[in-house]
């Protein structure tokens, strides 16, 4: 095969070390029809030689990009309109993401072996052979397809993990779901009335939360609730708040995000129903993809956005936008409030300041590098507006709760701040309640919900809130508010991509192709 052999060598290298995937069929037929020779009888013989080499290397390309576990190509192109609004300076640091010193220095030392052997064996014989391992550990490779299946079972969920009872098992899902719903009743008149704020952070998961060691950052004492296994369903801004603006109803397919809601799902028009005023700000100006129209068509949101313009930029955002500090935004918020005569607001707020690509205005430093910087002056600023509200003397009800992960690690199915895949690690994000106008109780801890949880539960449990206020006169405990909120098994779902738990496992569909499970080590 010539120098086809170092592209199969590459290949199986990065195979073997579990960067990239393997389909052993259309790679050996490829290197079937590289290496099958071309008689010298054939008048055309040199013609027929260049003619391979001319469909060889498009094929070559597109078989290498098909091993890989990158986004499919029409999802690659349908995002190149998206990548176009990047700055050149993020860009340059994705592009840098992929160099690995660590695989490129193996690909070196096996090029340099290589040339030394190709000349005293027949390389080819070698890599054909080599072609052959992953057809003997099928069924044991993470990476390979598994086992169709023809029928599922009786019971999807106590069969093995084939492809028809995996399938079987996301039908039975959002079948399952589309049946559930949340109602929300008046609050009782004679109650103290309260306000709801629901501030939603992109960009934070409990593995960055892990590996920035800021999962016992002291801002998470003070919650009253944390949910430890709650889905955000979406591993992207737009379809993750789409998601929570609908969390009044089950969780639907990615693909009915964009069909136009139910009126019984949308939190916000639940809430405004029973005598909350919407509300919306953002430290950001929601332009880039449509977020703000997501909000408002998509999410239903109806308020005008807050005025942030007026104050000093904090970040450089990844198109080039200004992102403001949070607590700045969310105090000159509480600020206008205070002053509305409105009994019970419901607050929508965003922040964008631990997205990708971010980084301090006059200072170029990897946006990876200065995550844990800015993780921190969040959490601290979320700290000092709770501060700021409870010393206000009002009542509130405040949910923080995540889009999705950072991807600040990475694995080797995802480069760090990749997020094409919507997998355990980026899509299970924290979610915390804090009762604002109940006294703080230093050493108390918050009440954990450890079941698998969403949005559904999140809208139950806001709720109980109005109906038994948290702020009366009652005997209820944190356990009798969130103790029985509906369970939600996990699946995050992209345009192309769907990650599903079953048991202790999670396994991937990508579109045209077969499950696969997740692996999730570095």
């Amino acid at each position: 095969m010539g120098v086809w052999d170092l592209y199969f060598i590459t290949k199986l290298i990065l195979y073997f070390d579990q960067h990239i995937g393997f389909h052993p069929w259309l790679n050996l037929a490829f290197a079937v029809f590289l290496a099958a020779p071309i008689p010298d009888r054939y008048p055309n013989r040199k013609r027929l030689k260049l003619l391979r080499q001319v469909i060889a290397v498009p094929a070559g390309i597109s078989l290498f990009y098909y091993d890989s576990w990158l986004p499919s190509i029409m999802r690659a192109l349908s995002q190149t309109s998206a990548m176009g609004g990047f700055s050149g300076t993020y860009l340059l640091e994705l592009a840098q993401r992929f160099f690995n010193p660590k695989v490129v220095g193996i690909l070196l030392l096996s090029y340099a072996i290589y040339f030394v052997a190709s000349k005293r064996i027949r390389v080819s014989s070698v890599v054909f052979a080599a072609m052959l391992v992953p057809l003997l550990s099928f069924g044991h490779d993470k990476t390979q397809p598994l086992p169709q299946g023809t029928v599922a079972a009786a019971n999807p969920l106590s069969g093995p993990p084939t492809d028809a009872n995996l399938n079987a098992q996301l039908s039975a899902f959002y079948a399952g779901e589309a049946a559930r719903a949340v109602s929300f009743s008046p609050p009782p008149g004679s109650d103290e009335p309260f306000d709801v704020l629901i501030l939603q952070i992109c960009s934070l998961s409990w593995d960055d939360l892990d590996f920035t060691k800021q999962r016992d950052n002291p801002l998470f004492s003070r919650f009253n609730i944390v949910f430890t296994n709650f889905s955000s369903g979406a591993s992207y801004s737009g379809p993750a708040a789409i998601r929570l603006l609908r969390g009044s109803c089950g969780q639907p397919r990615h693909k009915q995000l964009y069909d136009e809601p139910l009126q019984q799902c949308l939190t916000f028009g639940n809430l405004s129903r029973i005598g909350f005023q919407e509300q919306l700000a953002m430290n950001h100006n929601g332009q880039y993809g449509g977020f703000l129209d997501d909000l408002r068509v998509r999410g239903g949101l109806t308020a005008p956005l807050f005025e942030n313009k007026n104050l000093p930029p904090y970040l450089q955002s990844f198109d080039g936008s200004p992102v403001y500090e949070d607590f700045p935004v969310l105090s000159k918020w509480w600020d206008a409030r205070l002053k509305l005569r409105a009994p019970r607001v419901a607050l929508f707020y965003n922040t964008i300041s631990l997205h990708d690509g971010n980084y301090f205005p006059g200072h170029r430093s990897n946006s990876m590098e200065i995550y844990p910087t800015r993780l921190e002056t969040l959490l601290k600023d979320l700290d000092r507006f709770f501060s700021v509200l409870q010393a206000s003397g009002r009542r509130a009800v405040v949910v923080v709760v995540a889009e999705h992960g950072a991807s600040v690690r990475g694995d080797k199915m995802q480069i760090a701040g990749m997020r094409e895949i919507p997998t355990p690690r980026i899509s299970t994000v924290p979610v915390g309640i804090k009762l604002i106008g109940l006294p703080d109780k230093p050493g108390t801890k918050p009440y954990l919900v450890s079941k698998p949880s969403s949005y559904l539960a999140l809208n139950q449990l806001l709720a109980n809130f109005i109906t038994v206020s948290p702020f009366a006169k009652t005997s209820l405990t944190m356990a009798d508010y969130a103790g029985d909120l509906p369970e939600t098994n996990f699946v995050a779902e992209n345009e192309d991509v769907v990650v599903m738990r079953r048991g202790k496992r999670y396994f991937i569909h990508s579109k045209g192709e077969d499950w696969v499970e997740y692996d999730a080590s570095e």
